[in-house]
């Protein structure tokens, strides 16, 4: 009797150790941190201690009552029993909370806090059915933050997150009720109209507008943010949720390229953008194949005639197209993400038609084109600089042309890049002058040799008196603070005697000399040196 009662109350002591277990948990309220829960945790405990005391003392007196032993194991299985039911109810609905967490974590972004991607493209696949069942239209914003990676260069980081943030906020104040705000990635949100028209999304677009025309605070400075937005309607603008999207980023592209606030789909817009496209994957190869050649464009001085250098210039010769002139796919180039490993590969082919003609005895100047993007690239002074080497030609002979809207476009970048090509002994122009917004004490700074007149002012000078006073005080501008002037546009005798009575320096136009091939170009260079008893430029 007294072993089996051993027995029992061994048992009896395992189904107390193993009822303590979720029990203490129960008691600290780990899983449910309530007064209820406690409380039942507190109960089990006296119930438990109880039973172990009692156990204790029967197994002292050497009672031999079976049914008291099996009724206490019982109910000390029946504490555990329950006790693992309450965590397991408790533990279920533990996970049923993480599954909700994860899933609104996977349907709005971390950053915002708006529905993300993947949750919008839901919401639109909802919005299609039920526009299909019931006749209805909506209608799609898409906003785009133009020039963000510009800001996010600039401030860093954490600031272009911060800012970010504080536009999510902007536009949920000034949601319209009804409207979802998403952000589709990037510096992109999306607002998803129910029943809209377009007439309506661009009243919509108008006041988003509005709203973000107001700067934003960071740390102290005043930031002015523009935007662009692209409109599309179901069904008019496609019937998916993929075309939907992909038409408002094509007529979000058109309000960027076209300088407006928003614009509305057109299949016109779309057969552009497809072209562009197709464009940009031909230049790709364009340039892996070797099919981009150049043409150079002699410059003369006013002074006595001679040759002051070439402009070269870059030509696409197509397969199917012939020529392409740069007005045509410059563009696509730099939006493509390609202009850097063009720029390079013109500069190595002009640095290697210079190093042929020093061969045979001329030595000329030349002029190359950079963009903004080669201007923002610390590496390319480096590439250039190992270039110059490679072909043994003097950074003397190089002028660098950057567009005057290029130069105050991140200015502490550009300045920084620009440095290390000045050390590195290249000249500098400044090209297209009077079409963007330089100051002169910015100029006045800023390390460069020549300013070069935009075209459209030389092209007009002989009509438009406005034009030649605009000419004549650039002219006069530049040599008061010691630069050349260069005049592109020549286009005939009159132009040429009215710019060197006015002071120019250097001409350059078709009157003087069209773009030409580099065997053509020193056929030419021969007649004219000789037709005007000229010496080759030292």
């Amino acid at each position: 009797m007294k072993s089996i009662a051993l027995n029992l109350d061994f048992l009896g002591t395992v189904l107390l150790c193993l009822s303590l277990i979720p029990t203490r948990q129960l008691c600290t309220g780990k899983h449910q941190n309530t007064r209820a829960w406690r409380f039942l945790g507190a109960l089990i405990i006296l119930f438990l201690l109880g039973y172990a005391a009692y156990g204790l003392y029967l197994f002292k007196a050497e009672v031999g009552r079976l049914d008291l032993f099996v009724a206490l194991i019982l109910f000390g299985g029946g504490i555990f029993v329950l006790s693992v039911v309450f965590l397991t109810r408790n533990s279920i609905d533990q996970l049923t909370r993480m599954a909700a967490s994860a899933r609104h974590r996977s349907l709005h972004d971390e950053l915002t806090e708006l529905p993300n991607r993947n949750h919008l493209h839901e919401l639109i696949d909802l919005a299609v059915i039920q526009a299909r069942e019931s006749g209805e239209q909506f209608t799609i914003l898409l906003i785009d933050l133009n020039r963000f990676k510009e800001i996010n260069n600039v401030l860093g980081h954490f600031y272009g997150d911060f800012l970010l943030q504080k536009v999510a906020n902007r536009l949920q104040d000034n949601e319209r009720p009804g409207a979802t705000l998403a952000r589709w990635g990037g510096d992109k949100f999306a607002v998803l109209l129910p029943a809209a028209s377009s007439q309506e999304a661009a009243a919509v677009a108008s006041q988003i507008v509005a709203c973000m025309s107001r700067p934003f605070q960071i740390e102290g400075h005043s930031l002015s943010v523009n935007i662009s937005i692209g409109i599309v309607t179901f069904p008019e603008h496609g019937t998916e949720t993929e075309i939907l999207m992909q038409h408002a980023d094509i007529a979000m592209y058109e309000a960027l390229s076209n300088q407006v606030d928003y614009a509305v789909f057109s299949p016109v817009s779309n057969r552009t953008s497809w072209d562009r496209l197709l464009m940009a994957g031909e230049i790709r190869q364009a340039i892996s194949r070797g099919e981009m050649s150049l043409v150079y464009q002699p410059q003369v001085s006013v002074l006595n005639g001679s040759l002051s250098g070439v402009e070269a210039l870059v030509r696409w010769n197509h397969g199917e197209k012939g020529e392409i002139l740069p007005g045509e796919f410059i563009e696509v180039v730099e939006q493509s993400g390609q202009i850097n490993a063009l720029t390079v590969m013109v500069l190595e082919q002009a640095l290697r038609q210079l190093s042929l003609w020093q061969e045979q005895g001329a030595i000329i100047n030349l002029s190359i084109n950079l963009s903004v993007k080669n201007l923002h690239d610390y590496e390319f002074p480096v590439i250039a600089e190992r270039l110059l080497r490679k072909w043994q030609i003097d950074p003397g002979r190089i002028t660098l042309e950057i567009t005057e809207s290029s130069i105050m476009v991140d200015p502490g970048r550009v300045a920084s890049v620009i440095a290390a090509l000045k050390e590195t002994g290249f000249h500098l122009a400044i090209d297209d002058f009077g079409t963007g917004y330089s100051s002169l004490a910015y100029l006045r700074k800023f390390p460069a040799r020549q300013i070069k007149i935009d075209k459209s002012f030389v092209l007009d000078m002989l009509a438009n008196e406005e034009s030649a006073v605009i000419v004549k005080s650039t002219i006069d501008m530049a040599h008061n603070i010691g630069r050349e002037v260069v005049a592109e546009g020549v286009e005939n005798h009159d132009t040429q005697v009215l710019l060197k009575r006015l002071g120019c320096d250097v001409l350059q136009g078709f009157h003087i000399c069209r773009p030409l091939a580099a065997a053509d170009f020193e056929h030419w260079y021969r007649n004219y040196t000789k037709r005007n008893n000229l010496t080759e430029p030292e």
